[in-house]
């Protein structure tokens, strides 16, 4: 079921609903029952008083990143979401269930096209803002199985990188990113 856009908070049921305002000032009824998995509503909801008007501002989320948030927030509302092994063992569609493959390659990408992974890197963002564990781990091992036996040539071209980054640009990313730097032993 897609997320319900309100033009209008009066017709809110407060017990049982809040609404969320995504960065493009897009504002959606988000059912409490979903509020366990996400640690950031989760927060601010105990400390509310019950049936409390909650207008949680996601300036880290735009509305197309929150309907596919919301599909996989209402896929496990009301099952507990195993944890996935890391590091991966096997590929990603061995490890889950069926319905978050399906999840991962037709909404997050374009009907499996690994080149078409916007969605997931959008997704990635807005679960690591809301803190939402489970779904930041599967975008993780989403990611991490595309690029899971694939050599550079194959990489770059996945993330459409068509000039290899000149010595500036290395050693800019070298600085913010110290982990890049290949450790020798």
């Amino acid at each position: 079921m897609p997320l319900k856009e309100v033009t209008d908070t009066k017709d809110v049921n407060w017990s049982t609903h809040i609404v969320v305002v995504t960065r493009d000032n897009k504002k959606f009824e988000f059912s409490r029952d979903v509020v366990h998995l996400v640690r950031l509503i989760q927060d601010l909801v105990q400390d509310a008083e019950e049936g409390c008007e909650i207008e949680m501002p996601l300036p880290e989320v735009d509305s197309e990143t929150l309907q596919c948030i919301w599909e996989y927030l209402d896929m496990h509302k009301s099952a507990d979401v195993e944890k996935l092994e890391k590091p991966l063992k096997d590929d990603l569609k061995n490890l889950v269930n069926e319905a978050d493959w399906t999840y991962i390659t037709t909404t997050l990408l374009d009907d499996g096209d690994e080149k078409k992974h916007e969605k997931l890197f959008y997704t990635l963002k807005g679960a690591n803002f809301m803190n939402i564990e489970p779904l930041r781990d599967l975008c993780c091992a989403a990611i991490a199985n595309m690029l899971r036996g694939k050599n550079e040539a194959e990489i770059l071209d996945l993330f459409g990188i068509t000039e290899p980054f000149t010595p500036e640009e290395e050693e800019k990313l070298y600085q913010e990113y110290e982990w890049l730097r290949e450790k020798k032993d």
